[in-house]
């Protein structure tokens, strides 16, 4: 019996040096970020986690989605990405990211959980699973310059054709001042802020596929149109802006208004333009009285289904995303997906418009997030350099065109 009781000791002992070993072996977390600032402080972790280095890597937006799938084709994948919205459903369908709901249960309270604003959720998950932890979101709004429309007498723009009456109060082309900027170059960042005006107008998606060839659909493809041909209160350059250009006129004060991120605004603050001489209104509706909608995207960090080091892979997202990085990463650039950063004197001070961002929430859905989803943008693309490289281009075509390409991928 002795011998019996002393073995099963001997065997307990080696079994916790094992453990304990493991928990202090080295370990290094390749993490891919897609802007330098995602790089957040790392000063409480290294204190908590000496044996766990993190290894940042910033790969740009414009590049991130390629080079994740093709790191994971050569199994040279990251422990840990950001990741857009749209990407959550590209990877998780192809299997490349790590489920991460039975790390919620055993790593989370309740309590945590329900700090999240409900849409945040919408932005994580794929087909009913959760593959990511979200970490910031933003809608598209109208950007408005306040002290333009109160010295012409003008009140807040909450149709399309209050923006189209306004709009050529402030056009002068010789001058190249417009009435409106937005993006229009063939890119996912143009669709991404075109289907907000298509949701607005009153657009609907079937299960993950927006039903361009619509009512809505049709009238949102017309509505660029018109503003470049008709009112004439958008540059006939629209085609060919990407983000750059499309808030650089109303930065420097040649557009009275964009259609932008809200996590713009510090850039505009930044640029002299004081919150009060420029606001955020929600996005244009048809007809006024229609209830606020918005098509927004957001970012998140997940673990790759290759990460060798799951857990320890979690343990920093769960770093990364708790009130103070979001605090630290949101207050002077997108919007916090925890109500309690909303709740910090200072974060309110650095952004004066979160009653603004926080009231159109409540009409956020969630960009599409599928496998098929680059081909999908694609499609709408092609159709927006359609309707703004030509003047007779025929909505109802075009809506029908795009509808051709997105139904047989759903």
């Amino acid at each position: 019996m002795f011998k019996k009781t002393k073995v099963l000791w001997v065997l307990m002992v080696l079994i916790l040096a094992f453990s304990l070993n493991v928990s202090a072996e080295n370990i290094e977390l390749d993490v891919w970020v897609v802007r330098d600032n995602y790089q957040i402080d790392l000063t409480e972790w290294n204190e908590a986690n000496p044996n766990v280095k993190i290894n940042f890597e910033v790969v740009p937006w414009e590049q991130a989605l390629n080079r994740l799938i093709m790191s994971a084709s050569s199994n040279r994948a990251p422990d840990v990405a950001v990741l857009d919205r749209p990407w959550v459903g590209t990877l998780g369908g192809l299997g490349h990211l790590t489920p991460l709901d039975d790390y919620m249960d055993e790593y989370y309270t309740e309590e945590e959980l329900n700090d999240y604003i409900d849409a945040a959720w919408d932005f994580a998950q794929y087909d009913g699973t959760t593959y990511a932890m979200p970490f910031t979101v933003f809608g598209r709004a109208l950007f408005y310059r306040a002290d333009w429309f109160e010295e012409a007498g003008l009140d807040t723009p909450e149709t399309w054709e209050d923006v189209v009456e306004a709009g050529k109060v402030f056009t002068d082309p010789a001058q190249d001042k417009w009435g409106l900027s937005v993006r229009g170059i063939r890119d996912d960042g143009t669709t991404q802020g075109w289907l907000p005006i298509f949701a607005a107008m009153g657009g609907e998606f079937d299960g993950q596929a927006p039903q361009i060839n619509s009512e809505a659909g049709i009238e949102a493809l017309k509505l660029y149109r018109d503003l470049v041909f008709d009112s004439e209160i958008m540059s006939p350059e629209t085609v060919i802006f990407g983000s750059g250009e499309a808030r650089g006129l109303f930065l420097s004060g040649n557009a009275a208004m964009a259609i932008m991120g809200s996590h713009i605004a510090p850039a505009v603050v930044n640029n002299g333009i004081e919150y009060g001489d420029f606001k955020m209104t929600h996005i244009p509706v048809p007809e006024a009285g229609m209830p606020k909608r918005n098509v927004a995207t957001g970012f998140q960090w997940a673990v790759h289904e290759q990460s060798e080091h799951k857990d320890a892979a979690f343990e920093f997202v769960k770093y990364a995303t708790d009130t103070a990085g979001q605090f630290e990463f949101n207050q002077d650039y997108m919007e916090a997906v925890r109500l309690s950063v909303y709740d910090i004197p200072e974060y309110r001070e650095a952004k004066p418009w979160v009653d603004f961002i926080l009231d159109d929430m409540e009409g956020f859905s969630a960009i599409p997030a599928a496998p098929q989803y680059s081909q999908m943008s694609q499609a709408i693309q092609n159709g927006i350099q359609e309707m703004l490289n030509n003047p007779d281009a025929d909505a109802e075509a075009v809506a029908a065109e795009i509808q051709s390409v997105i139904d047989p991928l759903f």
